[in-house]
């Protein structure tokens, strides 16, 4: 058994702090109703929503960074284009949805999709420490930090996914 290196876990760990605060924040969200046009929309305390994610985004960048540099790591000379290529996708994806954020379409949406990249990344950082491409103690902390990180996007758009189907707007009635 390798050497576990203790401050990736650290930094890992404290950067979870942001997901699960702001996911945990969501949670106290409430519904909120636009008189004209009756659509519903999730208000959460202080606009938060934006703010998680935003961080999963940059956190889906992050992670696209590292593969990129583990493979020019790897191999400096030559390194493999499809995992160059395939490195670019999860910031792609995480950007994509910044603009369906702000023309304010469903939160559910949003964090299930940026859950879904986050873990498509993990299985793919893991498959390729099997693979030896990368350090045997990152899947680890891999699927600790992309279990929480999913389960704190995935926690409050359930919720906003039922209050939005059980819950109509008073103007509506």
């Amino acid at each position: 058994m390798s050497q576990r290196p203790i401050l990736p876990y650290v930094l890992g760990i404290a950067g979870l702090i942001p997901f699960v605060f702001l996911g945990g924040t969501i949670l106290f969200a409430n519904i909120m109703c636009d008189p004209y046009e009756g659509r519903r929309y999730f208000s959460v305390p202080g606009g938060l929503a934006p703010f998680l994610i935003g961080y999963a985004v940059v956190i889906l960048s992050f992670l696209g960074g590292t593969r990129w540099g583990a493979e020019i790591q790897r191999a400096p000379q030559k390194p493999d284009a499809a995992i160059l290529c395939l490195s670019m996708l999860p910031p792609l994806i995480g950007w994509a949805t910044l603009p369906i954020t702000m023309i304010q379409l469903r939160l559910d949406y949003i964090l299930f999709t940026l859950a879904c990249a986050l873990l498509v990344q993990g299985a793919w950082d893991v498959f390729a420490v099997r693979k030896g491409r990368l350090p045997s103690w990152y899947a680890n902390l891999r699927i600790i930090l992309t279990l929480v990180a999913v389960i704190s996007l995935l926690v409050p758009g359930h919720v906003h996914l039922i209050i939005n189907d059980f819950v109509y707007c008073a103007a509506r009635r």
